[in-house]
């Protein structure tokens, strides 16, 4: 997995070649394209040749093409190309059809996964149900049931409690993991974080809606933005994380700066929790201003945002390091609006 999210964020600089946006109509794609695509729409067929990262967000996605790397987000997702290198897919139904081939590693989140095609290396899948009828090198799965059938598997490691039925198939080594925490289902967590994820962007979009200048002075601010500022933000964000918790608690020693401490820890809370909205639309700015090069447009600038940071916090382990780091960087960016302008 942390392969993964280095080449996530590797793909970042590369520029994008190819855009299509369409929330309430049909987006479809058949083109050679030299460079990465970002394709977004309720209703995407995408039979591009992507010599870099191909992004398809959609309620309902078919993915006949082929590209370097795959990330895929939304309700239905049917996957009938190949990925040359690793592939992440996230959504409620995902199904993999026999021509699918991912040549090296694949991470799927979702509610139903069928997996007919060819993995080449590592997969794991979290999901409620998994059905693999197709050829895997090495598989962990994290579901509630598991039907293996007519199918070709290498290593199987799943959590002890799934209910798995195996039929027609050769799996040459089986691995039993811990069983999955208490009694939240994958399914239940896939809708906590579409849930969350709709929260945040509510927030978001209330937000702009109170303080549009707000996000101006961002996006001014961000205008000349390279890799020394980022890293300004974290630092800056870095230490005030450490050194207003340190402030409120001197202020708490001295009687009449109580109020003053607690109105502290209060802006505290809430700039953390906000955070992650401002790294979001920082990441945002970046993809859409300076790597598709197009004019500014906040609303959508957020939405991509915050989805890919979203997408990226819910990879296992990697998540963690994802959420601190844009906890950090959002700091910084709160932090910065207090500067002055030259």
């Amino acid at each position: 997995m942390k392969k993964i999210f280095l080449v996530l964020l590797l793909l970042i600089p590369i520029s994008v070649n190819a855009l299509n946006i369409n929330v309430n109509g049909e987006v479809k794609e058949n083109q050679e394209i030299q460079g990465s695509s970002i394709l977004l729409g309720n209703y995407v067929e995408n039979t591009n040749k992507v010599s870099g990262l191909d992004m398809t967000l959609g309620n309902t996605i078919k993915y006949e093409g082929e590209s370097e790397y795959l990330l895929s987000a939304g309700n239905n997702i049917e996957i009938n190309g190949i990925v040359k290198n690793d592939g992440f897919v996230f959504g409620n139904v995902v199904n993999f059809n026999e021509n699918s081939i991912i040549e090296r590693d694949l991470l799927v989140l979702a509610n139903n996964v069928t997996i007919s095609g060819t993995i080449k290396k590592d997969v794991t899948i979290y999901a409620a149900t998994v059905t693999i009828n197709g050829n895997i090198e090495n598989v962990n799965i994290k579901a509630n049931e598991i039907i293996i059938k007519n199918a070709n598997i290498n290593n199987l490691s799943y959590n002890e409690d799934a209910v798995i039925e195996v039929k027609d198939s050769q799996v040459n080594t089986t691995n039993l993991t811990e069983k999955l925490q208490g009694e939240v289902t994958i399914q239940d967590q896939i809708m906590n974080f579409i849930y969350n994820l709709g929260g945040i962007l509510v927030i978001f979009l209330a937000l702009y809606l109170l303080a549009p200048k707000l996000f101006k002075k961002i996006e001014s601010n961000n205008a000349n933005i390279t890799v020394l500022n980022v890293f300004s933000m974290f630092g800056f964000g870095t230490l005030s994380l450490i050194l207003i918790p340190v402030i409120f608690i001197l202020l708490l020693t001295i009687t009449f700066c109580i109020p003053l401490a607690i109105l502290l820890l209060i802006l505290y809370v809430l700039a953390i929790w906000l955070s992650s909205i401002f790294t979001g639309y920082l990441l945002g700015y970046v993809i859409w201003t300076k790597l598709m090069k197009k004019e500014n447009n906040p609303l959508l600038i957020g939405l991509i945002g915050i989805v890919v940071l979203n997408l990226l916090g819910i990879i296992p382990y990697i998540g963690i390091l994802v959420t601190v780091i844009s906890v950090m960087i959002g700091m910084g960016i709160i932090l910065q609006q207090f500067k002055r302008n030259e």
